[in-house]
C-alpha cells in the first residue's frame, strides 16, 4: 500500500536518507517564505507610491478619483478634499475622502507640470517623426 502522506518513514530515516525525512519540510518552508515575500514587497512599493502621490497633493492640483471624476483641488484637510469640477458656468464643488483619490497631476504653472508637458511634446514629436 502506498503511504504518500507519511513524511517520516522510519525505514528511510534508519537508512540515513535525510532528504526524505526533512527535505520536504525545508522545501515547503522555502515556498512559504517566497510566497510571503512576493505578496509583501509589492504592497510596500504600492504604499510608498501612494504616500508620495499624496504628498504632492495641494490646492490647484488636478486629481482623478477612483470613480473617474476629474477636478481641481480647491480645499484640503486631514481627511477630506474638495474638488471643483464641471464646464464653464456649470461648475460644482464636490467633497471626497482622501482615500478616494486615484491620481494626482501637479498644479498648472508649476515646474513639475511644465516638465510633464515638455515630455509629452517630445513623445508627440517622436510619433510624428515615425509617421
Amino acid at each position: 500500500m502506498l503511504n504518500l502522506l507519511n513524511f517520516f518513514d522510519e525505514t528511510e530515516a534508519a537508512q540515513g536518507n535525510w532528504f526524505s525525512q526533512w527535505g520536504i519540510w525545508v522545501v515547503f518552508a522555502v515556498l512559504i517564505v517566497a510566497m510571503i515575500l512576493l505578496m509583501v514587497l509589492p504592497q510596500r512599493k504600492q504604499k510608498k507610491r501612494q504616500e508620495e502621490m499624496m504628498s504632492k497633493l495641494g490646492v490647484g492640483s488636478i486629481v482623478t478619483t477612483i470613480g473617474g471624476i476629474v477636478g481641481e483641488v480647491v480645499q484640503l484637510d486631514d481627511t477630506h478634499i474638495w474638488l471643483l469640477t464641471g464646464i464653464d458656468d456649470n461648475k460644482t464643488t464636490m467633497q471626497f475622502l482622501r482615500q478616494a483619490i486615484h491620481t494626482v497631476a501637479p498644479a498648472p504653472g508649476t515646474p513639475e507640470a511644465e516638465e510633464i508637458a515638455k515630455a509629452e511634446k517630445e513623445k508627440e514629436n517622436e510619433v510624428d517623426e515615425i509617421k
